[in-house]
């Protein structure tokens, strides 16, 4: 009875346990998870930067990448330490076992059978520095790989904003839409009304009826390529998210720009440099540590463990045994293993070598190009501005002519449609600008990219409904 009780006590405990066990992993899964975010809900730049960062597939694969090159340096460090194994022969016949546990022949004897254990152990005393320089090498690549982290999350960080920024662009280009819709709207009722009264020709009508169709089909369009671009957010964060949000407004007001000479500079000090860099370091200290093996090894092995013959017949001594000693290991002919070894380390290096001077190039330019496009965007926001300006007067000016019967409907829609075009290309330029700013900051600065767009942040706008200050228009909404 009271071990049937102990037995069904030891039954409820073990359960118990695995139920704990299995919602704390439950619950740490469900913790690893993001939080997905709900449909209409307020999204802001910090918010998805942090999101990114925490969950984009590239970040979480350059994070297990740098885990794995930790692992390299300290598989190459293991060589400083004992290497210590436990054995186990049994010899049958004429064989024998020696004290490094190998079995092998010997002269020729009486058969038997002979069981032999114990430990040994191997100690690597000095190696001519071939694996200090190995060690070297993998700190360079764990360094390296680090690097690449860094690098990473400043490419992670460009998406986000280069796909934020293409959200808020395609919101005022549905305001946009809007705003057409319900001007061309009014005219074509106003129009419509004179129609009824005979006061104008099914003609007019009918070209307002028209472009009222056209700005309502460019609506449609707009709606749906602001939903695409939600969906660009959510693959640049890493989340399956929704596919509308409300945006924080950020300023399109142009800002001056450091010096094309000083960008260039900043630039080499870009992760992407530095990893190439790192690297190059570490495949000189492997090409170092390869040119090594040509030297001796010296080493001092020690062993020890137990002897029994199974044959009781045989009149051996039996019992404990131990065996101390050092080895001298020099490569004499390894088939131009080692030779081919160098070969392939000097390579990597010179590979190694190309690639920064590559990356050094790549971001030259693309930091020239950058700073170019924030000129020509720069001037071109001055340009469309003004062309907004024009375009809006000569469109109340076309609507006064036509009031008073001196100009048609269709000098009317033509205005419409030449300020529907100016905002729309004033809109682009504008958020063409900003992309180009991010931009510029990751080539130039690498890893402090995600000060741009939190400095671009409208004063006063904060949360949906705040009162915005950025003159482009008014603060985002969710569709």
């Amino acid at each position: 009875m009271t071990y049937l009780l102990l037995r069904s006590t030891s039954l409820m405990l073990a359960a118990l346990s695995l139920a704990a066990a299995s919602a704390s992993g439950t619950y740490a899964a469900e913790a690893e998870q993001p939080v997905p975010l709900s449909r209409g809900s307020f999204l802001g730049v910090q918010q998805a930067v942090e999101i990114a960062v925490k969950n984009h597939p590239m970040l979480i694969e350059g994070q297990a990448n740098l885990k794995a090159s930790e692992a390299r340096t300290e598989q190459a460090r293991s060589l400083y330490y004992p290497q210590v194994y436990a054995n186990a022969n049994t010899v049958a016949g004429a064989g024998v076992s020696n004290p490094r546990f190998l079995i092998g022949g010997g002269l020729l004897r009486e058969n038997q059978t002979t069981f032999t254990g114990g430990v040994i152990a191997n100690q690597r005393l000095y190696d001519f520095g071939y694996t200090s320089n190995l060690i070297e090498s993998n700190k360079l690549a764990e360094r390296a790989q680090g690097q690449d982290v860094n690098a990473r999350r400043a490419l992670v960080l460009l998406y986000v904003q280069r796909a934020y920024l293409n959200s808020l662009k395609r919101h005022r280009l549905v305001q946009i839409a809007e705003e057409t819709v319900r001007e061309r709207g009014i005219i074509a009722g106003q129009i419509e009304t004179l129609y009824r009264q005979q006061l104008k020709s099914k003609l007019d009508f009918d070209l307002a009826r028209v472009e009222l169709v056209n700005a309502q089909s460019l609506l449609v369009r707009s709606r749906n390529d602001l939903k695409a671009s939600f969906a660009d957010l959510n693959r640049t964060m890493g989340i399956a998210g929704a596919d509308d949000y409300v945006l924080e407004d950020i300023s399109v007001a142009v800002r001056p720009q450091k010096t094309l000479e000083t960008l260039i500079n900043e630039s080499l000090s870009h992760p992407e440099v530095k990893r190439a860099k790192e690297q190059t370091a570490s495949a000189d200290a492997r090409l170092t540590a390869t040119k090594r093996q040509y030297l001796p090894t010296v080493s001092a092995i020690a062993s020890g463990g137990t002897f029994d013959p199974f044959d009781p017949r045989q009149n051996q001594q039996t019992g404990g045994w131990w065996m101390a000693g050092a080895m001298v290991s020099m490569p004499l002919f390894t088939g131009f293993l080692i030779e081919n070894q160098v070969v392939e380390a000097n390579a990597n290096r010179q590979a190694a070598s190309a690639a920064t001077s590559n990356i050094e190039q790549a971001l030259t330019q693309q930091v020239t190009n950058a700073y170019l496009d924030t000129l020509t965007f720069a001037q071109q926001i001055t340009l469309a501005e003004e062309q907004v300006k024009t375009a809006q007067e000569a469109l109340q000016l076309s609507k006064q002519r036509y009031k008073l019967g001196l100009g048609t409907v269709v000098e009317v829609t033509q205005s419409e449609v030449a300020v529907t075009a100016a905002q729309t290309r004033l809109a682009d330029t504008q958020y063409d600008y900003k992309i180009a700013e991010v931009t510029l900051a990751y080539t130039s600065q690498g890893d402090d990219t995600g000060r741009i767009l939190l400095m671009s942040r409208a004063s006063t706008a904060s949360r949906p409904g705040d009162a915005g200050s950025q003159a482009e228009g008014p603060p985002a909404a969710a569709y």
